[in-house]
């Protein structure tokens, strides 16, 4: 039985070179249906989605042009390409006081900024609002999520309708995503990450979360933590995990990109994490 959970997973962001996000390679368009995305408020970034029958997506986004001076003071702007961050959203609205008071409580040196408003324009001039709360400084984007609630109706910024959720790869939704930290974050991450979901672990650094849309699946979405030695200076490393039911074996993804890699774990039953 599925563990009820506030907090459902939103989307997962996977940066790209600009022209990997305006023309899609094959790599990606042999597995998924790419949807219009658009440009964000700032100027800064631009976007396509790749939707799911849960009401998840995964967020393929670049710097507008692969433009260096809008990748300044941006909070993706120093990282590889990549799964590089990943956004839940609260069954009921976030009260951010509440978070960081259970981060507190949990001992964590981890908190939250107050929600702030941002947008993106869509193909067809739509205007989607939302607002979002980020980890405040002091922790490395993408190490823990971020919190994303709609301000517009969510189906304009979510719209999965008209076919956009088959994939060739057959895909039905997002599992999660495997957080893997060096040894000095493990135990910092696994102290705050039930706080930050609002529910006990499953098991030993897995927490659970829910997906807007209940469609039925053998294993519930999560968020695994993971030891592993990490090569070089690097303090972590995104893994998406991706539910293919019925499709066999699909291989898994590590594609290398430009200086980072790509790693998404394409799973047709339960997800075994093992430790590193």
């Amino acid at each position: 039985m599925p563990r009820k959970t506030n907090a459902l997973l939103d989307h997962v962001v996977l940066l790209l070179p600009y022209e990997d996000v305006i023309d899609p390679p094959s790599w990606i368009t042999d597995k998924f249906h790419v949807s219009p995305g658009g440009k964000h408020a700032d100027g800064r970034t631009e976007n396509k989605l790749v939707l799911f029958r849960d009401g998840t997506y995964l967020e393929l986004v670049a710097f507008t042009r692969d433009d260096s001076e809008k990748r300044k003071g941006h909070f993706w702007g120093d990282k590889a390409n990549g799964v590089v961050d990943f956004a839940l959203t609260p069954r009921e609205s976030l009260d951010v006081s509440a978070l960081r008071d259970r981060l507190g409580e949990a001992g964590s040196d981890i908190s939250y900024a107050d929600p702030i408003e941002g947008g993106r324009r869509t193909a067809d001039r739509q205007e989607l609002k939302w607002k979002v709360s980020f980890p405040a400084p002091g922790v490395e984007r993408g190490m823990v999520p971020f919190f994303c609630e709609d301000l517009t109706p969510r189906e304009r910024r979510v719209p999965a309708m008209n076919g956009n959720t088959h994939h060739p790869c057959g895909a039905v939704g997002l599992s999660g995503v495997v957080i893997e930290v060096s040894d000095g974050h493990y135990e910092r991450l696994n102290k705050s990450m039930g706080a930050i979901v609002n529910a006990a672990p499953i098991e030993q650094g897995r927490y659970p979360l829910g997906t807007p849309f209940e469609i039925g699946r053998p294993d519930q979405p999560s968020v695994w933590i993971r030891r592993r030695p990490l090569d070089g200076e690097k303090e972590m490393q995104l893994k998406l995990v991706v539910q293919c039911p019925g499709k066999g074996d699909q291989p898994d993804v590590e594609q290398r990109v430009g200086e980072g890699v790509v790693l998404i774990d394409m799973v047709n039953g339960r997800h075994n994490v093992q430790e590193g």
